[in-house]
């Protein structure tokens, strides 16, 4: 079942406070819908009682699909390394057999649970990213704001990502060869295979990518 709290939250517009349940978490077992309602968006849209204002409300969010093993935590603009959740770790007796991620904005929670759901590798998948976002700012001359997965196509052999750049932040999809994602698989299994053993839930992102590259790199 999903799990609600109650919280008192103060309009911006008519600066009114009024009750509302937030969902905190939910998994793919008891509630079926919960892709749809994340993918909607809709545990994070929030309407005022009183004036009824409307806008997203981000807030922290557990989704867990049991089945395919694996629990991302959306923590709004997170930046730890990893977060330990002693009470979640107790409850889920088997969680080491779990891939467990944080990530600090929706579009990475969408992101992990599609990479997930497709059985691929999320860290050879951040590694590729890397690489593909450098040739993004070669391309454009600027910056990359941020980036996420779209689809692999074997028959084409690539693998496809939606990159954000500049600072109007315009999409940008760039594709590469399937080569490169399996260069760095090769790179996970030779120097980061435990990674998913590791205690906590893991910020995989373009700042572990940058530290692994390095790692490796320097062996």
């Amino acid at each position: 079942m999903s799990e609600t709290v109650t919280k008192r939250i103060l309009c911006p517009k008519c600066q009114q406070e009024s009750p509302t349940n937030i969902m905190i978490s939910a998994n793919t077992i008891d509630d079926a819908d919960i892709r749809k309602t994340v993918f909607d968006e809709t545990p994070f849209r929030w309407k005022c009682k009183k004036c009824g204002f409307s806008s997203h409300y981000q807030h922290p969010f557990l989704y867990s699909d049991i089945r395919r093993k694996f629990m991302i935590y959306y923590i709004p603009q997170v930046e730890r390394e990893k977060v330990v959740d002693l009470k979640l770790e107790e409850e889920f007796t088997d969680m080491k057999s779990f891939r467990k991620r944080i990530v600090p904005d929706i579009n990475a929670l969408k992101e992990k649970i599609i990479v997930f759901e497709t059985e691929l590798d999320d860290l050879a998948i951040e590694l590729t990213k890397l690489a593909v976002s450098e040739v993004v700012a070669k391309e454009t001359g600027h910056n990359v704001y941020s980036g996420y997965y779209t689809h692999m196509d074997g028959e084409k052999n690539s693998i496809s990502f939606q990159f954000f750049v500049g600072g109007n932040k315009r999409s940008y999809i760039q594709s590469t060869r399937l080569e490169v994602y399996k260069r760095s698989q090769d790179i996970i299994r030779q120097k980061f295979s435990n990674e998913n053993s590791k205690p906590g839930f893991l910020n995989i992102g373009r700042e572990w990518a940058k530290k692994a590259l390095e790692i490796y790199k320097k062996s």
